[in-house]
């Protein structure tokens, strides 16, 4: 029974999962209620999902909300459904004990309620608490990023965009994932390795109009351990990603102008007449600008350390975050979030935290320096300076977040919540995770959300 709103988000997160097993024995447990009959006969074919009916509205019209860098609308200021507005549909399919294929589409209003598929996987038990996922699967790599979709599994409205938007753009897996738990009494630990890749199309909400571009993630490989007591969840993972490319005409165009640029530097290097010194400061520049192209093209590492703890009516989610993408145009960050709660019957009023910083960017433009030697090639330096300048600007997703709202269980499985988020960038010029088409801008932003939240 989903009544008690402690329990809410394990058990919530089963329904909608079945038995991917990502949420650890709760959710195991809930899953095997659900897929066998009063009698204990296996269901084999079994239909579910989740929906959130939700509103939201934004104050500033200088930026706008969003849940993720995939979105496609951001909440501009006034009211919106696109923040968190979702249906999603599950099909699940149990043709052998110990075998189940499963199918989930989701919908989003901020996507034009165009479906997509986030779950399309084959899941074998192999015996000795050893299960096996192939296929698509739900992502992995923070805390709650296999519930972030699920309104209902969530205690608030949302998990915090600060530390979420980046990673809720990588919504799914594609590859395969062995999982192995270990039943103590009333306790288990699961460990988990995962690997596969993921493509998603990534909106770059800070242009006017905004622009998209294919983002590619390859060779994703992670781990991670949880520990699932009575009254607490802790859970530690780990992912790397060999290669996180993004392609777009824009970015063609940049690399097409570094090309021009270089090629005109080799040129020029040809003259017998150039000093030795000035020879080779022309084929150091020109290798320095070939170095620039696809300037957002990293290796992210994501390190999460999460909690869920409960006393008596009193609740504390944590996560300490770190996302390390090896590239000095984008940066290092580093967050948290800290929610407090307290239950007063069906009624849940909670506190949020959260913030995210980015290490400052260290891209070495100098090659984008002048010659003085032609006006015509340092005018357009100059202009690719002025462009990876305002990228460096705008790759900067630092931010903090306040947040306070009421969770009311009002009826079996169906939730009503109201938040009021205030969003603050560190300043005019950074804009945080928000979509920001120019600088400088409000950086202070309020959202208020209205949303029901049901599973079934």
């Amino acid at each position: 029974m989903l009544t008690k709103p402690r329990q809410l988000s394990r058990r919530a997160a089963a329904l909608a999962l079945a038995s991917l097993g990502l949420l650890a024995s709760a959710s195991t447990q809930a899953a095997e209620d659900v897929i066998e009959g009063s009698e204990g006969i296996v269901k084999p074919l079994r239909f579910s999902g989740f929906a959130t009916l939700g509103l939201a509205h934004n104050n500033n019209a200088t930026a706008g909300a969003i849940t993720s860098f995939s979105q496609l609308k951001p909440v501009q200021q006034g009211w919106s459904a696109n923040m968190d507005t979702v249906l999603g549909l599950q099909l699940e399919w149990q043709p052998l004990s110990g075998t189940t294929f499963q199918v989930q589409g989701v919908a989003r209003a901020g996507e034009n309620m165009q479906p997509r598929l986030r779950i399309a996987a084959l899941r074998q038990q192999l015996g000795q608490g050893l299960n096996l996922n192939l296929g698509r699967m739900r992502s992995p790599l923070f805390f709650d990023s296999s519930i972030a979709e699920i309104g209902y599994a969530n205690l608030t409205v949302r998990p915090a965009p600060t530390i979420y938007a980046a990673v809720n753009s990588v919504a799914s897996l594609d590859g395969a994932d062995l999982q192995w738990r270990l039943n103590l009494g009333d306790a288990s630990l699961l460990a988990q390795v995962f690997g596969g890749r993921y493509d998603y199309t990534h909106r770059f909400n800070n242009f006017s109009p905004a622009m998209s571009a294919d983002a590619s993630l390859n060779g994703l490989r992670g781990f991670s351990l949880s520990a699932n007591l009575q009254h607490l969840t802790v859970r530690v993972s780990r992912t790397e990603v060999d290669r996180y490319a993004l392609r777009s005409e824009q970015v063609s165009q940049i690399n097409s102008g570094l090309n021009q640029l270089s090629g005109a530097l080799r040129q020029m290097a040809l003259n017998p007449l150039l000093p030795p010194t000035m020879l080779t400061g022309l084929q150091a520049k020109a290798q320095g600008l070939e170095a620039l192209r696809n300037p957002f093209d990293n290796r992210p590492v994501y390190t999460s350390v999460g909690l869920d703890g409960n006393w008596q009516q009193w609740r504390l989610l944590a996560e300490l975050t770190s996302m390390d993408p090896h590239n000095d145009l984008v940066g290092r960050g580093t967050g948290y979030s800290l929610t407090l709660a307290r239950s007063f019957g069906d009624f849940t009023p909670y506190l949020s935290l959260a913030q995210l910083k980015r290490s400052s960017a260290k891209l070495n433009t100098s090659a984008l320096a002048p010659t003085g030697l032609d006006a015509q090639l340092d005018g357009a330096l100059n202009q690719l300076l002025q462009g990876f300048d305002r990228a460096q600007q705008f790759a900067n997703i630092s931010s903090r977040s306040v947040s306070v709202g009421l969770r009311w269980d009002w009826r079996e499985n169906m939730a009503i919540k109201t938040q009021l988020d205030l969003v603050r960038t560190p300043n005019t010029n950074t804009p945080g995770p928000l979509a920001v088409p120019v600088l400088p801008f409000d950086n202070k932003l309020r959202l208020f959300s209205v949303t029901l939240d049901m599973v079934f």
